[in-house]
């Protein structure tokens, strides 16, 4: 069985256009799955094909077809790619795995299409009457049809969609969201006076979320983070200002304090700031 994502997957809502176009303009179905087999998004809504229900249902291969995708699954993951295949009821599928900083974040997944023109004859015997066999038959030509060569360029179109969304950040990790938030917060605002809350509020969650979000991800804390931002802050003044006092760096990285920034900078860099910026002027010169 698939680990789950220690993260929640949050998708774009462009996500579910380019799934609708790809389902369309193929008339096949395209499914985003999560890393534990959620259903997350679906093009153009498509449910089960006709012949699919009746495979599954009406003869008993419910359990093969889970157990083949959960198959298949894992042989994506390990080779991390595209996995062609025929499934035992005569239906091409692929799916691919989604890693997203290297870390699987779910499945996309095409398929109930066809390349022949019958139902393989195991499914055809498994048929009660000829009815239900005409019926079977009947249901499988309604499928879309993809000859092998075409099929060759899907396969490439479904790989550049898969690429898409990974490199335009259409998919993401909940806690990679979160922390890309909470850093570019910081970022803009760490020289002045924030706390925590005041930033929770601004990113639309709880005091409590954020600080164990960090305290169990990052094993870090809101203070120890803006005080990591500020001292960079210090640093890139004193590169562009090298004759900056210790009291003007303090003040332009947002420290009220110039001791405490000093207590702060020694604690963090292993070195007063005065010694530190000595040799950092000498370093200038040079």
């Amino acid at each position: 069985m698939m680990s789950m994502t220690p993260f929640e997957l949050f998708l774009s809502d462009e996500v579910q256009s380019l799934l609708d176009h790809f389902a369309a303009i193929l008339d096949i179905r395209v499914t985003f799955f999560s890393a534990d087999g959620r259903t997350l998004r679906r093009g153009r809504q498509m449910r089960n094909s006709d012949y699919c229900r009746m495979v599954q249902r009406e003869l008993g291969t419910l359990r093969q077809c889970v157990s083949l995708d959960s198959d298949k699954q894992q042989e994506a993951v390990r080779q991390r790619g595209i996995i062609d295949y025929q499934c035992h009821a005569g239906l091409r599928e692929a799916i691919a795995p989604v890693f997203i900083h290297d870390q699987l974040a779910g499945f996309l997944m095409i398929g109930q299409f066809r390349i022949n023109d019958a139902p393989p004859e195991c499914m055809l015997e498994r048929c009660s009457s000829e009815e239900q066999r005409r019926k079977l038959e009947q249901a499988f030509r309604e499928l879309p049809r993809i000859s092998a060569e075409k099929l060759e360029n899907v396969l490439g179109l479904f790989k550049m969609l898969i690429d898409y969304i990974v490199v335009r950040e259409l998919a993401v990790l909940q806690g990679d969201r979160l922390r890309n938030e909470i850093d570019q917060y910081l970022e803009r605002h760490c020289t002045e006076p924030i706390r925590l809350p005041e930033m929770a509020k601004k990113l639309g969650r709880s005091v409590s979320t954020i600080s164990q979000f960090l305290r169990r991800n990052y094993r870090t804390s809101f203070k120890e983070l803006l005080t990591e931002r500020r001292l960079a802050k210090a640093e890139a003044y004193w590169m562009a200002n090298p004759d900056a006092t210790v009291g003007e760096t303090a003040f332009a990285a947002g420290f009220s304090d110039p001791f405490y920034f000093s207590r702060v900078f020694k604690r963090h860099k292993g070195m007063p700031p005065g010694e530190f910026r000595v040799r950092l002027r000498r370093h200038v010169i040079r």
